[in-house]
């Protein structure tokens, strides 16, 4: 009978109904069988009221070993990033993951694994964002990799042809319109090349990113939208026959360049307090010289080769550790 409500008392503290997270006696049942090794970037899972939440994070999984203690309560970083490292499987079957607070490393500890979840990344954009080559698809594209490098879970919405300002169902309203963003902690937003070659109007561009940001925030307050800027591409010169960067280019029969439409999403990003990550303040890693174009773009002038787009993600997943709340 006491065996019995020990158990039932261990039970009540684990799950947090107590509103105290003590020291507690060692049970056989709760003896760490195996640790492996995660990397993993995750949230506090959703409850009715944060504020009332009994959850602990220790410095031994609860009921494990004899000098297992409350460190800190999980409570408070409820709106923060923790970065999982590993997982203890205890005899009873029960999972501890140990995290630390990504924007401060000093609170850790472990925490029973159905209090945290894995955070999760949506990518919109066009055929860059998709992955394509010139001539296929790679199989790591670019929000795969930083998603893998910064142990989130990642759906890749980017579609061939895809604008900002476009009315299909390859394009940024769209997307905003008819997927549901409600379990995703991080959304990329990456168009603008197609409008440069297409939309004659920079004020279209303005309006419609401007709109669908909106709408995206009133919808999903919490999700932490990064704005990616479209990377330098080469267009021909019908007058010299020669390929030249689009950032200078004015584009046949449009007043604007590329880096124009940079400059307008930058702005319109700004305006609703959206980080912007812009591929060119780390092209000289990926283009040291003109003639670079020919070996990391797949097709010479725009799409990158597969192992470009691993140089992409690498790049991306370091601005998101610093950047991610």
């Amino acid at each position: 009978m006491k065996a019995v409500l020990g158990s039932a008392m261990a039970g009540l503290l684990l799950f947090g109904i107590s509103s105290k997270a003590s020291a507690a006696k060692v049970d056989k049942n709760y003896a760490v069988k195996t640790t492996t090794s995660l990397t993993e970037r995750a949230k506090v899972v959703s409850v009715k009221d944060p504020t009332k939440m009994t959850t602990a994070i220790w410095n031994y999984p609860y009921l494990s070993n004899k000098n297992a203690k409350k460190t800190h309560w999980l409570k408070n970083y409820t709106d923060k990033s923790l970065l999982v490292t590993k997982q203890a499987t205890l005899k009873n079957g029960m999972k501890y993951d140990y995290i630390k607070v990504a924007s401060k490393p000093s609170v850790k500890g472990w925490v029973y694994d159905k209090w945290i979840r894995q955070m999760t990344m949506a990518s919109l954009g066009d055929s860059i964002t998709k992955g394509w080559t010139g001539s296929d698809y790679a199989a790591d594209p670019y929000p795969e990799v930083a998603a893998s490098k910064t142990g989130m879970s990642v759906t890749n919405y980017g579609e061939n042809n895809g604008e900002v300002s476009g009315d299909t169902d390859l394009d940024l309203t769209y997307n905003i319109e008819n997927h549901s963003f409600k379990n995703t902690d991080v959304i990329t937003i990456a168009y603008g090349v197609n409008d440069y070659f297409h939309v004659l109007s920079l004020a279209k561009i303005k309006n419609t990113l401007d709109t669908d940001l909106t709408e995206l925030q009133a919808k999903h307050p919490d999700a932490q939208i990064v704005g990616i800027l479209p990377m330098d591409c080469w267009v021909l010169d019908s007058t010299t026959d020669t390929y030249v960067n689009a950032a200078d280019t004015l584009y046949k029969d449009h007043a604007y360049s590329l880096s124009d439409v940079r400059d307008t999403e930058k702005e319109v990003y700004e305006a609703h307090n959206v980080k912007v990550f812009n591929w060119a303040d780390y092209e000289s890693e990926f283009l040291p010289n003109a003639d670079s174009r020919l070996t990391f773009f797949g097709d010479n002038r725009l799409h990158p080769t597969a192992s470009s787009y691993k140089k992409m993600g690498s790049v991306l997943a370091t601005y998101l550790e610093s950047n991610l709340k």
